[in-house]
């Protein structure tokens, strides 16, 4: 089985990302984009993303489209990369599901951020660097939050930040966010209201990511997770699940078993591993296994095993070197090449490409195996793609990789599934933006196929 995984990931380390196309300007319209209209575009953008119901999205995609008749899909792209407009309403507390937030600030740290999904509200505390400026994106580092923080007030939830944000301060990252979620204490293993499968835990945190960006100002292409033991094993899920919004994870002291049969998820996203090479709890063997497996797979891994150290201190000390490594990668925004297994479409995202309907849906078990896998390369004006229980996908078509002004050719499983030019769309460039949480890397068409 690791051969054929070789042999189908290694032109993927070869073909990271593709250079920009020089193209002609696209979009229905020729009207200049007027300043006012481009603030409007960016309000109505974060006013979307900070209604975690999506009730918004109709009023954001409907001035996309308006403005997409009138004006250059380019110019409209460049003001949605310009990111969401933030002010010092951005902070203050909202009202989320049918009550008011209410904040408990413990120094830098806010608690009580919160957010609605399949109707609970999942709440998330913020450590704010000093200095920080809204008009200046920064990157983002994510506890997934340990479960044993359950029954701890608001003053203690805020002390687990300390320890990441002095891991921070240790490798000089010092103008980094940082947040650490409720989400595993609350619907993880063993939470408060009842263990939710984990394929809709790690779309919560794709929820997560939605709120918080628009509150605060993060840097798409600079988003990391770091965990360790339980924590660690969601840093590992959520790079397996979301793999095409984080720049890096960093799990420590963490079981592997969960991701061994989903490692070309992992194809974009750089992995740093701290492990004690005594730990009695998770046995070193996984970790050693697994980043043996991803290093023959030409992917990027750290592997750092800690001589002498157990499930302590001596292992969660040195994350500080992990974060470092990290920070000089972020995120590959426009590959070339993607793979993905799935389970079910929680998470349905694989950069350019989104899973719409599978053959037979999974049970959404971190254990259990992967029900489909889609393969997709651009080369020049050609999509290949390749699948296994898919039966419905889209294309996001990404103006960095094809000309939307000349043909597009797909080829599905051998066969021709189209041919032809594809309109540049910036209502779909919206809503894809929105689905993502991502106003850097922008898609200018949109291509619904079926397998043939």
């Amino acid at each position: 089985m690791l051969a054929t995984l070789a042999l189908a990931l290694a032109p993927l380390s070869l073909t990271l990302a593709s250079p920009s196309l020089t193209l002609a300007p696209l979009g229905a319209g020729d009207k200049p984009l007027a300043p006012a209209d481009a603030k409007k575009l960016r309000q109505s953008f974060t006013e979307a993303l900070g209604d975690s119901t999506k009730k918004c999205d109709g009023k954001a995609l409907a001035l996309a489209k308006t403005l997409g008749a009138k004006h250059p899909w380019g110019e409209l792209a460049d003001a949605l990369r310009a990111g969401p407009v933030y002010d010092a309403k951005s902070t203050k507390p909202r009202k989320v599901g049918k009550e008011q937030e209410k904040f408990t600030e413990v120094g830098k740290t806010t608690v009580g951020f919160s957010f609605e999904c399949d109707g609970l509200v999942l709440r998330y505390a913020v450590d704010v660097p000093p200095g920080y400026d809204a008009k200046e994106p920064v990157p983002l580092l994510v506890d997934p939050g340990h479960g044993s923080g359950a029954d701890e007030d608001d003053r203690g939830k805020a002390g687990f930040l300390e320890y990441f944000r002095n891991q921070a301060n240790e490798a000089n990252l010092r103008d980094w966010l940082i947040a650490r979620t409720e989400i595993v204490e609350q619907i993880g293993a063993g939470g408060k209201r009842g263990a939710k499968p984990e394929d809709q835990v790690a779309r919560a945190f794709a929820g997560f990511l939605r709120d918080v960006s628009s509150r605060f100002a993060i840097d798409p292409d600079r988003v990391y997770f770091a965990g360790l033991s339980q924590t660690g094993f969601w840093s590992w899920y959520v790079g397996r699940a979301l793999s095409d919004r984080v720049a890096g994870i960093a799990p420590m002291s963490s079981v592997t078993w969960h991701v061994n049969a989903y490692l070309e998820n992992f194809a974009h996203v750089p992995i740093y591993v701290l492990h004690g090479e005594n730990d009695p709890i998770c046995r070193v063997e996984q970790p050693r296994a697994t980043c043996e497996a991803l290093t023959k797979l030409g992917l990027r891994v750290e592997y750092d095993e800690i001589d002498g150290a157990a499930h302590d201190f001596g292992v969660f000390g040195e994350l500080d070197r992990a974060l470092l490594w990290l920070a000089k990668s972020p995120r590959v925004a426009h590959p070339a090449r993607v793979a993905k297994h799935l389970l079910t479409l929680e998470t349905p995202w694989c950069h350019w490409l989104r899973v719409d309907e599978l053959e037979k849906p999974g049970d959404g078990r971190a254990g259990s195996k992967p029900v489909a896998f889609v393969d997709g390369a651009i080369e020049g004006q050609r999509v290949t793609l390749s699948s296994r229980g898919v039966k419905r996908l889209t294309l996001a078509l990404d103006p960095e990789l094809v000309d939307l002004a000349t043909p597009l050719e797909v080829i599905w499983n051998g066969k021709s599934v189209h041919t032809g030019v594809v309109a540049p769309d910036f209502e779909a460039t919206l809503g894809f933006a929105l689905e993502k949480t991502d106003w850097r890397a922008l898609y200018a068409g949109r291509l619904e196929l079926r397998a043939p």
